[in-house]
């Protein structure tokens, strides 16, 4: 474990709130960040990828970078329970930090890669906060690596298979790892895809490699909840684990107004927190991540709150599967 620390930053133990009140439990009373702590007793592990050169390299906008810190920040502030129907959010969870700031962004991928790898080993469900989407690449990477043959949902506006003879960035990791065949076509999700935000060529690629792909006019004609379901049951089919990933940006811009890439139209913040407990509670999930939260263009934490009630709901999930 001592090569795995060494690619991690602490968490800032200014953001992880305690309310210190009986009868009034929050997440950040219940986190454990000591590394001397880790152990097999807890399920879930969060850790932060605090890089945004790939959302610029896309001429996206820079500032996701600081996302993960805010994210904690809000999400150490909610309480574990959801309603007075559900047991709370009970599996304990370890907060590992950030990969280091200092990396060049290939060395940082593969860091969080080794990262990710070592953490589904070990038997944890990690949870990544972003940071662009390029992430994503190294988190199916390390999905794929360890457990198997994966499917994955892309939540996102955008299809994210863009060329990428130039290099790396937010738009092309499906791409890469379709190409390189980590992922299958029949495997893969493209969930809220918008109207007049991906190319025809980009929609024939998915098209012809046999993703589904499940666009917000689709959603909104039928129930969010049976349309995630359907995606899940596609992404699962013949794969045994699935993950999941949480772009923001595919939420409407009223609710999520700080991420790289803001549309007027998307999921509501509803709906995506349904998509996020929906999640947690299938037993195929092994991991989320999170991206393009960008807290430069936020208005009263609303973009970097939502991203914690995703993580809040996936819990929520986690401790009521069947």
């Amino acid at each position: 474990m001592e090569q795995f620390w060494n690619f991690l930053d602490p968490p800032d133990q200014s953001l992880i709130y305690k309310r210190k009140e009986i009868g009034d439990l929050r997440f950040g009373e219940t986190v454990e960040t000591r590394r001397e702590k880790f152990g097999d007793m807890f399920k879930a592990v969060l850790v932060g990828f605090p890089y945004d050169e790939g959302a610029t390299r896309n001429l996206g906008r820079a500032g996701s970078s600081a996302g993960p810190d805010e994210i904690r920040k809000a999400f150490y502030k909610l309480t574990p329970t959801k309603s007075a129907a559900l047991p709370d959010a009970e599996f304990r969870i370890f907060d590992a930090g950030d990969i280091k700031k200092h990396f060049k962004l290939e060395e940082a991928l593969t860091k969080l890669e080794g990262v990710v790898s070592l953490l589904f080993r070990y038997g944890y469900t990690p949870i990544v906060l972003g940071g662009s989407n390029d992430l994503s690449y190294a988190d199916f990477h390390a999905c794929e690596s360890v457990r198997g043959r994966c499917g994955a949902i892309n939540i996102d506006s955008h299809l994210d298979v863009r060329d990428y003879s130039s290099g790396i960035n937010s738009g092309t990791p499906y791409r890469m790892l379709i190409d390189e065949k980590v992922l299958l076509g029949k495997d893969f999700v493209e969930y809220g895809t918008q109207e007049f935000a991906n190319s025809r060529e980009h929609l024939s690629f998915v098209r012809v490699i046999g993703a589904q792909v499940l666009t917000l006019t689709q959603i909104r004609s039928q129930k969010n909840a049976d349309t995630f379901m359907q995606a899940y049951r596609t992404a699962t089919l013949e794969a045994g684990s699935t993950y999941v990933s949480f772009d923001i940006d595919s939420v409407r811009s009223s609710d999520a107004p700080g991420v790289s890439a803001p549309t007027p139209s998307g999921l509501s913040a509803e709906e995506i927190l349904e998509c996020a407990y929906l999640a947690g509670s299938e037993t195929k999930t092994a991991m989320i991540d999170i991206c393009e939260v960008n807290p430069k263009f936020d208005v009263d934490g609303h973009t970097s709150k939502l991203a914690a009630m995703i993580i809040a709901n996936f819990l929520a999930g986690l401790s009521n599967r069947d």
